[in-house]
């Protein structure tokens, strides 16, 4: 994961060069291709660098999106997945629908998974055997739809029982209805205030078909915002967990 956050030290969570790209000179320029590489120095490391590999790292925006930097644009442009924070839909992740409603910064996100609830554990990474070292404090996300993840909690949660510890993590029947609720409501009021700011031709149109004013607030059966709906990311509940480093 890549964080993103207001007044968080860039060294403290870059992400490393893959092992691959130290094996030659070629294999890095690989590498270099299928990631996105910016440099953070500090006053310790002039050569600080991040290496964000779109097909696979996660972008956290994390607090004070969209962020008075430049340097985020790259991974904006590229990323396919991003996690935030569901627990203020008023302020980031309604920005954050709103830019993706404009595609004006993400192209590419086929995936929003909404951190419900984050936990620090010092035992995760042994449930996680393709963690390297560099990444064991960088957060793992866990999708409360994926049978996989789902199964890596039970896992956890049973031998931490076997070692008299007691491990607690939100179900999704627990999260999802609230949060859809929430969700639904961001995506509608913002998809209406989107519908409003275009051209009455672009506003009344869906599939070619004109559609008669309704002059008042549209629903999520309107046939405009479902088109439009089409065309954002899924959003999935999830939770975010911290290894030990």
């Amino acid at each position: 994961m890549q964080l993103f956050a207001r007044s968080v030290p860039w060294e403290d969570w870059r992400l490393c060069p893959p092992l691959i790209a130290h094996v030659c000179r070629e294999s890095r320029e690989v590498a270099r291709d299928l990631a996105v590489v910016r440099g953070f120095p500090t006053s310790d490391d002039k050569h600080n660098e991040t290496w964000f590999i779109w097909s696979r790292d996660i972008l956290e925006l994390a607090s004070g999106y969209p962020y008075p930097l430049s340097n985020p644009e790259p991974f904006f442009a590229v990323a396919r997945t991003l996690a935030i924070n569901a627990g203020d839909f008023d302020g980031d992740f309604r920005l954050l629908v709103r830019d993706l409603i404009r595609r004006t910064r993400f192209h590419s996100v086929k995936v929003v998974y909404l951190i419900v609830e984050q936990i620090s554990t010092a035992y995760w990474p042994r449930f996680r055997p393709d963690m390297t070292e560099q990444d064991k404090g960088k957060g793992t996300v866990l999708d409360l739809c994926d049978s996989e993840d789902l199964r890596n909690i039970e896992e956890y949660k049973s031998w931490a029982r076997s070692q008299e510890m007691s491990a607690v993590f939100p179900r999704l029947e627990e999260v999802e209805m609230s949060l859809r609720g929430s969700l639904d409501e961001v995506i509608v009021e913002e998809l209406n205030t989107y519908r409003r700011s275009t051209t009455p031709e672009a506003r009344d149109t869906v599939i070619g078909e004109p559609l008669r004013e309704t002059g008042h607030h549209s629903t999520r059966d309107d046939p405009w915002i479902q088109q439009r709906w089409q065309s954002l990311p899924e959003f999935r509940p999830a939770l975010l967990v911290l290894g030990w480093k």
